[in-house]
């Protein structure tokens, strides 16, 4: 007798299943919350768990949220942000003006660099070879007027040296070295050292009258000083 009831009610269950689904406030609220579009489906669930008026005021939020816009900045903070950007734009002007000042000084202290090692990079090479004109001249001045005039060979001898010390000056001439022309000059510390001085008439005060060894200069610059007598 038992079993065919028990039966009968799983049958009736079944039947009457999808209608009690149907008929449930919980599903209701969950369909209606998933079709309105307003929250996602986990919101959705929650909603639809929580008491109605709760669940109401939760989409209403939602939905004001979603139609919320944010405010467009004023005419004041316009024109700050205008000046603010101004005045960065100036500093980095500003900047790189200072910028490109640097970089031509400091490229012209480079050329001047270059320039100067060009002309008096071999400054000290230049001193020691002056000893090679020192000693022609020396040899031209050994010679006596009238030991030229008696001797023939001599004359082809001095005249050979002169030759030589033209070649080893116009060398010389190359790398801007050249004599300095002290003669009957006036003293001039940075060029000339005085031997010593002494009253000579018609030559006036720190007049050179004598020379007792050349002076060179390379280029603007004194390469030795010219040894000197000088008239007081």
């Amino acid at each position: 007798m038992l079993a065919p009831v028990g039966r009968q009610l799983r049958h009736a269950g079944h039947r009457l299943g999808p209608a009690i689904r149907r008929s449930s406030p919980l599903l209701g609220q969950v369909q209606q919350s998933l079709s309105g579009g307003h929250c996602s489906a986990g919101l959705a669930l929650r909603h639809a768990l929580q008491p109605q008026g709760v669940a109401q005021r939760h989409c209403r939020f939602c939905s004001t949220n979603a139609q919320e816009q944010p405010q467009s900045p004023s005419l004041e903070e316009l024109r700050a942000k205008v000046e603010e950007a101004q005045g960065q734009l100036q500093q980095l002007s500003d900047k790189l003006a200072g910028s490109k000042a640097d970089l031509q000084q400091a490229t012209k202290r480079h050329q001047g660099d270059l320039e100067n090692e060009n002309k008096y990079g071999y400054t000290k090479f230049a001193l020691s070879l002056l000893h090679v004109p020192d000693n022609l001249e020396r040899a031209i001045d050994s010679v006596k007027t009238d030991e030229l005039d008696e001797s023939e060979e001599l004359r082809g001898e001095i005249e050979g040296v002169k030759k030589i010390r033209h070649v080893v000056e116009e060398a010389l001439a190359k790398f801007g070295v050249v004599k300095m022309k002290a003669l009957d000059d006036t003293f001039n510390p940075q060029q000339h050292e005085a031997m010593f001085a002494m009253p000579m008439p018609g030559k006036e005060p720190n007049t050179i009258f004598h020379v007792m060894e050349p002076g060179y200069l390379i280029y603007d610059r004194t390469l030795r000083a010219a040894k000197v007598g000088i008239a007081k």
